[in-house]
């Protein structure tokens, strides 16, 4: 906990003491000691930030585990449908030769069947006229007679010739028909079973898909869990700002030797420059979101969202030093400048960062470019303006 009035004492004394004094040297050394405390504090936070960043890390891969898991199994779902669809379509087909084919067969016997029977009727008659050629060679001897005879008898003797040959070119036909249509049912019967086999396929991926949606919400279930343990993302990362402005300001306070203390006294200037109103906007933008509207899953926005192209230059507005650069969850690649006095600034959803954790920058330095990490859909910037841990409307602060 901070202690304004003890460090303002703590800084005349330095500033106004000589430092070889007894009540200065004690002055010195409680500034030492906090100052071991402070960087012991500094250490601690550091790896509590670390064991939390690491747990959302696993959490992380976790999920994109489950993501890509469920993404096989669609992917195979979707092509066991193609294919299913691509039998039944060729089923369909085998079903109408199938058809055409016992049309055939029908249609081949009915007109064996009439062969049949005119070439009983021809017997049949050549049997009940008694004539032949040797009854026409023995009936006399007038040649009229004899040469009609036998005309007749070639003309039935060809007719008979060309049924017997229409019957042996049916009987070839009723066999072929017959050995296509055994043929199309075994097609068949063997189409019915890839399609059967097929579907047990797609069933069993159908499963495989819902244990994956399962084990999903059990995440995310977890994930829900672990956000209401936290208090959500926000109050996430309220209480980190929080903490780094608590901690940051005892280590500020600490740090510091007496020279850097003495010399901004005489200098008449505060502890930090912080933050003016007139900064200007961290990327030029139209705004999506406004402090303090509401936002689409519930609750209010704490700062404005700006849209940005995708590896646009995001600049600090105000010089400070870099407390957080790294990717939280909500938030994705995240950065965080102190610029005294207590003020913060957040910048949220970047593609990518360009400073690291101590790194000191002035107004309009480039600090990230901007994107969509965290599970945004569309490029944009978060940015949030923080005093003593609580936020600012940024519009206020923006020049106009």
């Amino acid at each position: 906990m901070r202690r304004p009035a003890l460090r303002f004492a703590l800084v005349l004394l330095l500033a106004m003491a000589p430092l070889a004094s007894p009540l200065a040297q004690q002055a010195v050394e409680s500034v030492e000691q906090r100052k071991q405390e402070a960087q012991k504090a500094k250490a601690a936070l550091r790896e509590r930030i670390a064991e939390v960043q690491a747990r959302l890390d696993q959490k992380s891969a976790q999920f994109r585990r489950a993501s890509d898991e469920l993404k096989q199994s669609e992917s195979a779902i979707s092509a066991a449908t193609r294919r299913l669809r691509a039998l039944d379509q060729s089923l369909g087909q085998t079903q109408q030769a199938l058809v055409a084919t016992q049309t055939q067969i029908a249609a081949t016997e009915s007109q064996l069947q009439a062969d049949r029977d005119a070439l009983a009727a021809q017997l049949r008659a050549q049997h009940r006229s008694q004539l032949s050629a040797f009854s026409a060679l023995l009936s006399g001897t007038d040649p009229q007679l004899l040469g009609r005879e036998l005309g007749y008898l070639s003309f039935v003797a060809q007719a008979r010739a060309q049924v017997i040959e229409d019957l042996r070119e049916g009987v070839a036909e009723l066999s072929r028909l017959k050995t296509a249509k055994e043929d199309e049912q075994s097609r068949l019967q063997e189409q019915q079973q890839a399609v059967k086999a097929e579907r047990q396929t797609l069933e069993q991926q159908k499963r495989q898909r819902e244990q994956l949606l399962v084990e999903l919400e059990g995440s995310l279930a977890a994930e829900r869990a672990e956000r209401d343990k936290l208090a959500r993302d926000e109050q996430q990362l309220g209480e980190l700002i929080d903490s780094l402005g608590q901690e940051l300001a005892d280590i500020k306070a600490d740090v510091r030797h007496a020279q850097a203390i003495r010399q901004e006294i005489l200098q008449g200037l505060p502890e930090g420059e912080g933050i003016k109103r007139g900064i200007p906007m961290p990327l030029r933008g139209s705004i999506l979101a406004r402090y303090g509207s509401s936002r689409p899953d519930g609750g209010d926005w704490r700062g404005t969202v700006i849209k940005a192209s995708n590896g646009a230059p995001v600049k600090a507005v105000a010089a400070g030093t870099v407390v957080y650069a790294t990717w939280l969850r909500g938030f994705g690649n995240l950065i965080i400048v102190d610029h005294g006095d207590e003020f913060l600034t957040v910048y949220a959803y970047n593609q990518s960062l360009l400073k690291q954790v101590g790194d000191t920058v002035r107004s309009g330095d480039v600090i990230a470019e901007a994107g969509n990490s965290g599970g945004q859909l569309d490029s944009a910037l978060y940015f949030e303006l923080r005093h003593r841990g609580k936020p600012l409307d940024p519009q206020l602060y923006f020049k106009q």
